[in-house]
């Protein structure tokens, strides 16, 4: 795959760049499945919504499954999950969160700048001022990294009451008393669950909604890895001070 293809799209002379490589794309729609899966059975552990009658046994069954899915794609996530903190030093430019200096001012100007025009849904052509990841985006991957990794601890920590002693007993058990008790750990576990699913909302009418009015091929480029821009276009410097000119 080359990296720049010039092309023309509806009269329109566009490049298009390869900038999501298959591992990221793969382990992104891995994350979508499992995400989706560890959800609807979360939900259905804390308030079961199927109530078979009591002489029932297939509702235990039910919720042996539920559970057997939960744990079983907890995993496959958590794996998932730590091949792509790797991969975030050994992918390509675009996927390299490392280039970003937190400790710089630049970073954080860049960040708020994003926000504002975000929150505003004010845009300019600078908006597109990069292929990868803006600032405020990496920065919010980051956090939901974090919060991923607590919501797995906690997750692991509870399952692990099931086999006192056992191997995620022993591995997480210190998880609970960390957090005060049992009790604590569930409401933190339910509260970053609350916290993705509002952040999956957010993701996906925005990227529509770039999808529609400003970028085209954004929903595309995770499947294809390609994301277009302008012909001649070229990455802009410091654009918050360009769009205050």
């Amino acid at each position: 795959m080359q990296a720049n293809q010039i092309y023309r799209v509806e009269s329109e002379c566009v490049t298009r760049y390869y900038v999501w490589d298959a591992v990221v794309r793969v382990s992104h729609w891995i994350n979508v499945i499992a995400v989706g899966v560890l959800i609807f059975t979360g939900f259905y552990i804390s308030t079961p919504f199927y109530r078979p009658t009591a002489d029932e046994p297939f509702g235990a069954t039910v919720m042996a499954t539920m559970k057997n899915l939960h744990f079983l794609f907890a995993i496959i996530f958590t794996l998932n999950g730590l091949f792509r903190a790797y991969w975030f030093f050994a992918g390509n430019t675009y996927r390299q969160w490392f280039r970003f200096h937190i400790w710089k001012a630049d970073f954080w100007k860049e960040a708020w700048w994003k926000l504002k025009d975000y929150i505003t849904l004010r845009y300019t052509d600078y908006e597109l001022h990069t292929l990868g990841h803006n600032t405020l985006a990496t920065l919010t991957y980051v956090i939901l990294f974090l919060a991923a990794s607590v919501q797995g601890l906690t997750g692991f920590a509870m399952a692990g009451k099931i086999n006192p002693g056992g191997f995620f007993d022993t591995l997480f058990g210190w998880v609970i008393p960390l957090f005060g008790g049992e009790a604590n750990v569930r409401m933190i576990h339910k509260i970053i669950m609350w916290g993705i699913i509002g952040f999956m909302i957010h993701h996906i009418s925005f990227v529509i909604y770039l999808e529609v009015f400003r970028e085209k091929g954004m929903l595309s480029s995770m499947i294809t890895g390609l994301k277009t821009r302008p012909f001649g276009w070229e990455p802009v410097e410091k654009p918050w001070e360009k769009k205050e000119k």
